[in-house]
């Protein structure tokens, strides 16, 4: 753990110890009562190795023969567009490769946990679930494009980075109601949820991922994916990647909450990331089909 990210969560400045304390056992008892399905923990922790072999991927799939009938159906679907019927894991992983097939197969297990209804005004819970594909389809573009980090973590990265949010509408339903009552296109979520719980979607979300074992690398992306410049461990160019994802995702309509409320990054994480006014066109011309893509590949999980 470097030394942005601290065991303990961080919480706004103004409480009094005896609420922080509640607030730090609230989140480990969120820690501990939810998760990813394990065979999704045990795909997910592959992504922290560049070796990865076929084998060692094809044998934690196919230990849950659900996962496996659930990537075979979106493996057929119209997303992938394959000239012929894909029958088991070995074919798919010799057609796509080992890190197309990873991360489907996180795709998947992530989008049980937006299952059921949720609804509340203008949020819905499979919208949020579009959204974080799209941040993840934008945030393996931008990657592509700039040369910067791994498209392949880029994408997992931006896939996981509203965990805290779906976290909060499952956990602590009635006040994540209120903070929907609060955000709008001058609030921003952090903002409502700071009042609302005192910590926001970013600092459970990443605390709860380093407690499940995420890499590294993705926890400090939740964490930060607001406050990017607060971020300055190693991991510099993943956070900025998914911060910028996130934006762009919000500004063309795929928001998290219904409302566009997210900041444009600094300047600094556009230089940083080496995007000229060039490399931000070649994003813009092909941003609109990924996020059109994205949103097939959420309906299909």
């Amino acid at each position: 753990m470097n030394e942005t990210t601290s065991e303990a969560p961080v919480f706004a400045q103004d409480i009094p110890p005896e609420r922080r304390k509640v607030l730090e056992r609230l989140f480990k008892l969120i820690g501990s009562v939810t998760s990813l399905p394990t065979v999704g923990q045990r795909v997910l922790v592959l992504t922290e190795n560049e070796t990865t072999s076929f084998e060692e991927l094809r044998d934690v799939i196919q230990s849950d023969p659900v996962l496996v009938a659930r990537m075979l159906r979106r493996l057929n679907s119209s997303y992938f567009g394959l000239s012929h019927r894909i029958a088991d894991v070995r074919t798919a992983v010799n057609l796509l490769g080992v890190l197309e097939i990873r991360n489907l197969a996180i795709t998947v297990c992530m989008s049980k946990m937006f299952e059921g209804d949720g609804s509340h005004g203008a949020y819905r819970r499979e919208l949020l679930w579009s959204h974080s594909v799209a941040v993840g389809v934008c945030a393996r573009l931008v990657a592509r494009v700039c040369g910067r980090g791994m498209p392949g973590e880029a994408y997992v990265a931006g896939l996981l980075h509203d965990l805290g949010l779906i976290l909060l509408d499952q956990t602590l339903r009635r006040h994540f109601v209120r903070v929907l009552g609060k955000i709008s296109p001058t609030v921003s979520t952090c903002e409502a949820e700071l009042k609302v719980f005192s910590f926001d979607h970013a600092t459970l979300g990443g605390y709860v991922a380093q407690r499940w074992n995420f890499p590294e690398q993705i926890v400090d992306a939740i964490t930060f994916h607001h406050h990017p410049l607060s971020y300055k461990g190693p991991h510099q160019e993943m956070v900025y990647l998914v911060a910028l994802a996130n934006f762009l995702c919000s500004q063309a309509g795929r928001t998290s909450l219904g409302v566009h409320n997210v900041a444009p990054p600094p300047e600094e994480v556009y230089s940083r990331l080496g995007l000229d006014e060039i490399s931000l066109k070649v994003i813009e011309s092909e941003l609109e089909a990924k996020l059109d893509n994205a949103e097939a590949l959420a309906a299909s999980s």
